[in-house]
């Protein structure tokens, strides 16, 4: 399923590639044990590889490209290290977008704009599975800082490497670097490093409303209310915390619209601070 807003006159829908299975070691300062309703019966948290499709007159951006077709069985070395035994099979599990983007009536050669958050593998899965571009119109823009740090040191059967690699041969990636870049007319994807190095958000703005999709800004719904919580593949976590928190107390109480990609259920959320800070559904 599918949850879409409307930002004046774009339209943005959460769609998601499937779910991974995150075992509790992934995010220090969290208490599990406080919280048991974050685990399902595999003993790990389940998050959806979210994306974004946006759409205005004249254009179509997908923003970040999920787990991609391939199933990512999961890690021997770490489900001993968080104890998981058995483990899940699959700790990503993709496949989905095709048939997300079929529902919206979005044809892969529709969508002019790639965009990526950042490149972790669950961001970049659809770009060129295998070595073959997915999206045969669209140019691939990230944040340059991203390659040095993330593609160029992984294995060479990395699927990451290898999609971003296709990319590059068939000419149609454009790194950027700048603090502020527009996409199309009232899309501008903005640095937000701390996750990654060159993670970047992107903001929606249209006939005075606005919504921010945040990519890996914010990477569990708890963290709203415990800057204690990081995420264990945070390549600067205190730079992520001081990112984090910048957005928090930019967005609280006005009516930006937010879209996080590993939400639970992807619904487009707002912070309100009336009894402390909450997130509502927008």
């Amino acid at each position: 399923m599918s949850t879409s807003i409307q930002v004046g006159t774009i339209t943005i829908t959460a769609l998601s590639d499937g779910v991974s299975h995150l075992p509790p070691m992934l995010y220090p300062g969290l208490d599990f044990g406080a919280h048991p309703e974050l685990l399902a019966g595999d003993g790990t948290y389940h998050v959806p590889a979210g994306c974004f499709l946006v759409q205005g007159e004249g254009f179509t951006i997908l923003v970040d490209a999920g787990n991609g077709p391939a199933n990512m069985p999961f890690p021997a070395e770490l489900a001993t290290a968080a104890g998981l035994a058995p483990a899940p099979e699959f700790i990503a599990v993709g496949g989905a977008l095709p048939g997300q983007l079929a529902a919206a009536e979005v044809a892969p050669e529709d969508v002019g704009t790639v965009f990526l958050t950042h490149l972790h593998g669950d961001h970049v899965g659809w770009v060129a599975p295998g070595g073959k571009p997915f999206f045969p119109n669209a140019e691939v823009v990230y944040g340059a800082a991203d390659w040095d740090a993330l593609i160029a040191p992984a294995p060479a059967e990395d699927p990451a490497r290898i999609g971003m690699a296709a990319a590059r041969d068939a000419g149609v990636l454009r790194p950027i670097d700048a603090p502020a870049v527009e996409l199309a007319p009232g899309v501008t994807a903005l640095h937000t490093p701390g996750h990654t190095p060159g993670h970047y958000a992107v903001r929606v703005y249209s006939a005075g409303q606005e919504a921010y999709l945040l990519g890996d800004a914010v990477h569990h719904p708890l963290q709203l209310t415990d800057p204690g919580i990081s995420f264990l593949f945070d390549a600067d976590a205190p730079h992520a915390l001081r990112t984090r928190e910048d957005l928090f107390t930019q967005f609280a109480d006005t009516s930006t619209a937010l879209g996080i990609t590993h939400l639970p259920g992807l619904d487009f959320q707002r912070i309100t601070t009336r009894d402390g800070r909450e997130w509502t559904t927008a």
